[in-house]
């Protein structure tokens, strides 16, 4: 969609971006383009997507034109009539209104794609929750703060490396497909942007659930100290700071401490 569309629909419904759900519309149809091309590259079609967020069908309009059945997860009603109104008669289209932190996990089926420009203000959240899925999604296309990206992808030893940078990158194979102006959404916001591609390495597919939100309680409160040493934060004998583990390491060594407190439970129990 261009901008004239985005807000001539808006001036005809009378509704306007709330910023407490951080909707910004991305106007550049060309980006648009490339993220559902990402997103279905090397499929066999037809696939069914979710797209979180859409909005007034910036990447819905794209999507609907390819052989696949979307889901469209909108929290707000106002746009939900917009989306209605322009894309219901459709039968590959369907219209969910709901908070998607509250609709898509209890809903969750391991073959579905998802996709979505996620709102800024509920990024770091959705994606902790989906990586702690016991069936993650296959394949997932982004556009997220540029900032946030930094953090699923930093490296060890930098500012940006924290708990949600070893979740994630244990979980997932996480790539770039390009940085993003600000200026290629309406109303602009205040930081640039990035789409990120995701799919679940092994690691996702054959730790349980519980042992998934296990780890990662585990890597947050040593990263509630980070600047120190491993030993004194969780009783191992670890000189290391919890900014200078690599991400696969941490999985290692959650399994150990595992293991080292399950052998002194059954030690206390003999004796």
């Amino acid at each position: 969609m261009t901008l004239f569309q985005i807000k001539s629909l808006l001036s005809s419904y009378h509704l306007s971006p709330k910023k407490k759900w951080g909707q910004n519309f991305l106007i550049d149809q060309n980006l648009a383009k490339l993220i559902v091309k990402e997103t279905l590259q090397g499929l066999s079609l037809p696939k069914e997507v979710y797209e979180i967020g859409p909005g007034l069908g910036s990447l819905t309009e794209f999507f609907l034109q390819e052989d696949v059945f979307l889901k469209a997860i909108e929290i707000d009603r106002g746009f939900c009539k917009v989306l209605f109104d322009r894309y219901g008669a459709n039968h590959r289209f369907e219209l969910i209104e709901a908070n998607v932190l509250d609709y898509l996990f209890p809903q969750i089926k391991n073959d579905k794609i998802l996709v979505g420009n996620l709102p800024y203000n509920i990024s770091s959240l959705l994606l902790a929750k989906l990586a702690l899925l016991s069936e993650p999604f296959p394949r997932m296309v982004f556009t997220v703060q540029h900032e946030v990206a930094l953090r699923l992808m930093a490296k060890i030893k930098t500012k940006d490396f924290g708990a949600l940078s070893v979740l994630m990158q244990n979980f997932f194979n996480i790539r770039r497909i390009r940085k993003i102006p600000k200026e290629v959404f309406y109303p602009a916001p205040r930081v640039e942007s990035a789409i990120l591609f995701l799919e679940p390495k092994d690691t996702a597919l054959t730790m349980t659930e519980p042992d998934k939100y296990a780890f990662y309680a585990f890597v947050r409160k040593c990263f509630s100290q980070r600047r120190k040493k491993l030993a004194k934060n969780i009783g191992l004998s670890l000189e290391e700071r919890p900014e200078e583990i690599p991400p696969g390491d941490w999985v290692i060594l959650w399994k150990e401490l595992k293991k080292s407190r399950i052998e002194k439970k059954v030690g206390s129990c003999i004796n």
